[in-house]
């Protein structure tokens, strides 16, 4: 018994960090992905000052700093899994510091899964565990100083020091160190004396930095650390968490450090230890948030422009949310197969395919790339600039820099486009994309050769228009009326006539494309012409006009039997028919 809760101790903390590893490696990989593109981590004197010029800002820093390689999920993985290893290697050895008790090792356990539980919320940040760690750090070290008046000294030293490098987390380090001094023995004056200094000096140090930052709101500057993206709200995690960092060690004070028998030692840690397992499991399921690791997924791939990674998610699940089907379509459309396929997939409309614009800086990024694609640079543009400064946190962000540069570099604003790649050259990751982009600036016949700025200045917008959410046709279709050929602009025009299920309007723009030469008709598009032929001619499947295939033709029939003699259509041709547009045109 007890050499098999000796091996549970020496294992333990290295499976918890492979657990976390694998956890933000194969389930949540795409919330590191979309930590990352909302910041900008500048490698330069000049942004390291103003990050630490407020309280918590050094561990903002170190948080900004291991969240620019989130960019490759398994590193990022790596990285929160060290960390979470880490912090728990601190409480552990601080209890220790306290009072030996191995039978309740597994305590320390606990901080760390709550982190990580905050962490499935994609709000919560990296900073606030290099402030939880940093205050933790400072504690440990504490505990190595024996002369009394140099902890003493060290305590009130420290207080200020901390306070600036890692915010709020200074309030479990005084209280812990306080509580400590209280536990020992020694006269209570000088320990009253500490604990009235301690309070002053942390009063002191709120009120010093409001007045030096009055700009900012109280209850900010007492959390220091950017531990959540909304700086106006507080939520009440920040706090259990710095209770937990004071408590889980406190309680060896109070909790048995000797045991009659060493078998029951051993049986009381594998049993707090298995019943650790199982909560903080059942806890970090519970707290996973499946929909919007999908929506995150769906949105890299477009940026990353993996457009067939996007179709291949979608053939093992169908999104369901707007955004979602957004990027899929876009990939689709990219692909050559959204005519086709579409509605071989989950539509919800008209905002599934260019979502309408919102003061949201997830929204109109993912929709901003919609619309570059299509050759709305401006538009691009304007939604990379309104998604970079609704940030709540009023960072800036990588990715929308990058659109900034790459839509002036196609509009010919080579000034303005130098000002984002210069901003760009000073990061660690963009910097090699940057110079690359450089060498094209004012070089007219390299940007209209290059594969993509080249094609995008073919088809971009050429006259002024209002840009108007209620005419997503009218714009499409002067967008179509400049180039014929683009068929990205008339497949999201006929896409959304028949997502709007405005058929008249379909008949009206399907001959615009006989410049584009398909092969054959697209499956959809056969699937809305013989059903508006069947509305006013009988039997439609001898006396059709257009190119309508066979197989198309005899679906027709057996939708038709289904649909009008069936109780309940709608289930019965869900399982055959449910691809078909006429399925999306009776039932979505």
């Amino acid at each position: 018994m007890n050499k098999t809760y000796s091996y549970i101790q020496k294992t333990l903390p290295v499976l918890f960090g492979l657990a976390v590893f694998l956890f933000f490696g194969m389930i949540y990989p795409y919330h590191l992905h979309y930590h990352e593109q909302f910041q900008l981590f500048l490698t330069t004197p000049e942004y390291f000052l103003d990050t630490i010029s407020k309280p918590g800002g050094f561990a903002d820093y170190l948080g900004t700093f291991v969240t620019q390689f989130f960019l490759f999920s398994w590193l990022g993985a790596g990285i929160i899994a060290i960390l979470l290893m880490s912090l728990q290697w601190l409480i552990h050895h601080i209890a220790r510091k306290i009072r030996p008790a191995g039978a309740w090792f597994s305590l320390s356990f606990i901080p760390p899964v709550f982190y990580w539980i905050l962490l499935c919320n994609e709000n919560f940040l990296a900073s606030g565990i290099f402030s939880v760690i940093l205050g933790l750090i400072f504690w440990l070290n504490y505990f190595y100083i024996r002369n009394t008046a140099a902890r003493m000294t060290f305590i009130l030293i420290c207080i200020p020091i901390l306070y600036w490098l890692a915010g709020g987390a200074v309030l479990f380090f005084a209280l812990g160190c306080a509580i400590i001094e209280w536990s020992k023995e020694g006269s209570a004056a000088r320990k009253i004396t500490l604990t009235v200094a301690v309070t002053v000096l942390l009063a002191g140090c709120f009120l010093t930095a409001k007045t030096i930052l009055p700009q900012y709101p109280f209850a900010r500057l007492v959390i220091g650390t950017d531990y959540f993206r909304f700086p106006v709200l507080y939520p009440s995690g920040i706090w259990v968490m710095w209770l937990l960092c004071l408590l889980v060690p406190l309680s060896f004070l109070v909790l048995p450090s000797n045991f009659r028998k060493q078998r029951t030692e051993a049986l009381t840690g594998i049993l707090l230890s298995l019943a650790l397992v199982i909560l903080s499991t059942y806890m970090v399921a519970i707290n996973t948030q499946k929909n919007k690791e999908d929506i995150m997924a769906y949105d890299h791939f477009v940026r990353m422009q993996q457009w067939d990674k996007a179709i291949s998610r979608a053939d093992r699940k169908s999104p369901s949310s707007p955004l979602s089907v957004a990027c899929l379509n876009l990939s689709l459309c990219k692909s050559g197969l959204m005519s086709d396929n579409m509605f071989r997939y989950y539509q919800n409309g008209p905002e599934g395919l260019i979502p309408t614009f919102a003061r949201d800086f997830t929204i109109s990024m993912i929709t901003g790339e919609i619309y570059y694609h299509l050759g709305f640079i401006n538009t691009a543009q304007r939604f990379a600039f309104e998604s970079m400064e609704s940030l709540p946190n009023y960072w800036k962000s990588a990715r929308s820099v990058k659109r900034l540069a790459e839509t002036n570099l196609i509009n010919g604003q080579y000034k303005v486009a130098r000002k984002y790649l210069v901003i760009l050259q000073k990061t660690l990751f963009y910097k090699k994309w940057a110079n690359y982009v450089m060498s094209f600036l004012e070089d007219e016949e390299a940007i209209n050769k290059h594969p993509e700025w080249g094609t995008l200045r073919k088809y971009r917008t050429k006259t002024d228009f209002l840009d108007s959410e209620q005419e997503k046709d009218m714009m499409l279709g002067i967008l179509l009326q400049q180039n014929f050929t683009h068929y990205m602009a008339y497949e999201y025009l006929l896409a959304y006539c028949l997502l709007t299920k405005d058929l008249d309007r379909f008949m009206q723009y399907y001959p615009l494309g006989m410049e584009l030469r398909y092969r054959h008709v697209p499956v959809s598009y056969q699937e809305a012409l013989i059903y508006i032929w069947s509305l006013s001619h009988e039997d439609p499947v001898r006396t059709v006009p257009y190119p309508v295939s066979d197989k198309v033709k005899q679906e027709l029939v057996a939708y038709q039997n289904i649909y009008l003699n069936s109780s309940n259509p709608e289930e019965v041709l869900k399982k055959n028919h449910s691809g078909t547009y006429w399925y999306y045109l009776h039932f979505r």
